[in-house]
């Protein structure tokens, strides 16, 4: 009896027994289904946007001992203000606090969901772009790359509410880099190294690898990370649900931004006046018809001395700091309200205060007042840790500069001639009602080359000349100074007048954005009862004169030896090739590695690179690579219009000032090294 019952015992454990190992069975195959079916929902969204979550291939990046070599401006300030001086600007379209808790993108979207990286600003992810590490500070406190700042209460339309921005300030696109052996060299006022192109891919796929992330309940650490970062104590299921809104609205309204591209901007270089004009005619007034492919990219100009010449920009095209400063920063994503009623409008973010500031620091008191010396942001000096200067060279490379170079470039700062009254003038200007003026104080007078004398690539100084923008209902409705032709008195007179500027569905870019700019500062001037005395102070004592077409401005090269590449455009790795015949200049130059070349005074180029300028088949290989090169550095095809290295030629016998792109006659190899000896040094 016992035994039976306990063989039924045992049978009823064994049949229990089965059927939970059936049910375990059934679940497990749900729960592989499930798995699949989520596996494949993630490859096919990944499949839909590769192209989006996946970050560009970068260069691996060292970090070692740093050396700033010019780090102080007026008064004698360190550089740390300058770095992170905000300009009011939004340049990053994501909240502030989103930035600082977005992890660094996986190299391939699959891997995504699987793992952690360190936020991208801390991670050395974020210098692999070109931008410079440098440590917490009073005036950096979050421990962010030079040329990044907080801008309060920016409105952002995936968000749909007023959030802290981050925006580049002057520094950003101002502060150069370069590494000699185990050194890296700050330079402020430089032209940065960055990748703006690529940083805004390395963006999007941090983004967009975030959201999917937050897709799949599963693999939802990427998200879950964020979202603590960002929501903090309110970090709840209500929150993150809407986060995730947040952060799809702000993807989708981010892909109809996306730049068209005819000529790669890469390291080093940006289309600016493409970029100002896009975003102030197309983006701000919400005119696409307005809008312009990125054709005319530069090199960042390196800005120590410029606040004191008659004009700026590569193709002397602006006089008054103001004007070009505010310019650069709506450029930069300012907020700038073109649609209020007409005597709000041009309200924008701004901060004007901090452009004088800015501009100040950078400039100095006026030069001849301070016993004909620069006592703003200097040129930098050569470093003692650099390979010592060949002073015999150098002595030799004087007399060449004095017969070659300083027709245009006027003499060496240094050089009592450089002084001279013939070289600083006084701008005299008309008012509209034919008044004649002129400016307190005197200005670098530089030499404007005309495209045809120079050679160089002409795409820069088109921009102006030839953009047309529809400024129609806009109520520009003001004056601006450029050259003309009008009458006094009878007489034909020629110079620079003001005159009225209207509304046009056909206007000229380079007036038309130079009255936006006017009114711009017009209206800040007005909304914080400015002066009219501290308006001038502003405005830097100079009129708001524009001119387009004139050509390429040749100006001082006091510390040019640290501003490779050469050329507006960039398209000339070194010194040395620039003393070359244009014809024998290499046709690809690597542009991003910050390895300095203190013999050929510029840009060290790879054995790759030496074998695409060699080899048809290392050519063709390249051009399957799409504009850069295996170890993530941007290579430069100067065949390109935008990227041609003519002009600025050293060839034959040639006499006098630059013609048909000659400026110089053929230089032996000895001169050649004199010359770049004697530039290092001033």
């Amino acid at each position: 009896m016992v035994n039976n019952k306990t063989r039924l015992m045992d049978g009823a454990k064994r049949i229990a027994k089965s059927r939970w190992s059936l049910g375990s069975i059934i679940l497990l195959l749900i729960a592989t289904v499930y798995l699949i079916y989520i596996l494949f929902k993630i490859t096919s969204y990944i499949d839909k946007l590769q192209l989006a979550l996946t970050p560009p291939k970068l260069p691996n990046i060292e970090w070692n001992n740093t050396e700033h070599v010019n780090p102080t401006g007026w008064p004698e300030q360190n550089a740390d203000w300058f770095h992170f001086a905000s300009q009011g600007t939004a340049t990053l379209p994501i909240p502030y606090d989103w930035f600082l808790a977005l992890e660094a993108p996986k190299s391939h979207p699959r891997w995504a969901i699987l793992g952690k990286r360190a936020p991208l600003f801390i991670d050395d992810y974020i210098y692999k772009h070109g931008f410079i590490k440098t440590d917490k500070s009073v005036y950096n406190p979050d421990g962010l790359p030079i040329g990044f700042a907080k801008t309060p209460s920016v409105y952002f339309k995936g968000i749909n509410r007023h959030s802290n921005a981050l925006g580049f300030t002057c520094a950003a696109c101002h502060t150069g880099q370069f590494t000699y052996q185990d050194t890296r060299y700050v330079v402020d006022g430089g032209p940065a190294v960055t990748d703006l192109g690529q940083f805004t891919k390395s963006i999007g796929a941090a983004l967009g690898q975030t959201e999917l992330s937050g897709k799949f309940a599963m693999f939802d650490g990427r998200f879950n990370r964020f979202a603590a970062r960002v929501l903090g104590d309110n970090n709840n299921v209500i929150s993150r649900s809407r986060l995730k809104e947040e952060l799809t609205a702000t993807i989708e309204s981010l892909k109809g931004s996306v730049d068209v591209i005819k000529v790669t901007e890469g390291f080093t270089r940006n289309d600016a006046l493409n970029r100002i004009g896009n975003q102030v005619f197309s983006q701000d007034m919400g005119r696409h018809s307005n809008y312009t492919a990125i054709s005319a990219p530069v090199t960042y100009p390196h800005i120590w001395t410029t606040s004191w010449f008659d004009w700026v920009q590569y193709d002397g095209s602006i006089m008054q700091p103001l004007i070009r400063n505010a310019g650069e920063a709506l450029g930069v994503k300012a907020y700038l309200n073109t649609t209020a009623p007409n005597d709000q409008r041009f309200a924008s973010s701004i901060n004007m205060s901090n452009l004088e500031e800015i501009e100040n620091w950078l400039s100095g008191t006026h030069p001849q007042e301070n016993g004909n010396q620069f006592n703003g942001l200097r040129a930098p000096k050569w470093p003692v840790s650099l390979p010592q200067i060949d002073q015999n060279l150098r002595s030799k490379g004087k007399d060449l500069y004095t017969k070659h170079c300083s027709g245009c470039h006027l003499p060496a700062t240094d050089s009592p001639k450089f002084w001279q009254e013939k070289y600083w003038q006084p701008i005299k200007y008309y008012t509209s009602s034919n008044e004649y003026k002129q400016t307190d104080k005197a200005y670098l007078k530089l030499k404007i080359i005309k495209l045809d004398d120079i050679g160089t690539d002409p795409s820069q100084a088109g921009v102006l000349t030839n953009r047309r923008v529809d400024s129609t209902d806009l109520n520009l409705n003001t004056e601006v100074c450029t050259p003309a032709s009008f009458e006094i008195d009878g007489q034909p007179v020629s110079g620079l007048k003001y005159v009225e500027l209207q509304d046009s569905a056909t206007g000229n870019f380079g007036l038309q954005l130079g009255a936006v700019v006017e009114r711009t500062n017009q209206q800040w001037f007005k909304q914080n009862y400015t002066t009219k005395t501290k308006q001038n102070q502003m405005k830097g004592g100079r009129p708001n004169c524009l001119q387009v077409g004139k050509g390429y401005k040749a100006r001082p090269l006091n510390g040019v030896w640290a501003t490779a590449p050469f050329l507006h455009n960039g398209s000339v790795a070194t010194i040395y090739d620039l003393l070359t015949p244009a014809s024998e200049r290499p046709t690809f130059v690597e542009l991003g590695n910050p390895a300095f070349d203190p013999i050929k005074l510029g840009l060290t180029q790879s054995e790759d690179v030496g074998d695409l300028n060699s080899e048809i088949e290392a050519q063709k290989e390249h051009a399957a690579m799409n504009d850069y090169s295996k170890d993530g550095y941007f290579i430069l095809d100067t065949r390109q219009m935008g990227n041609l290295n003519t002009g600025h030629s050293f060839e034959g016998d040639h006499k006098g000032y630059a013609r048909n792109g000659v400026v110089g006659p053929a230089l032996s190899e000895d001169e050649k090294m004199a010359l770049i000896e004697y530039l290092k040094s001033i």
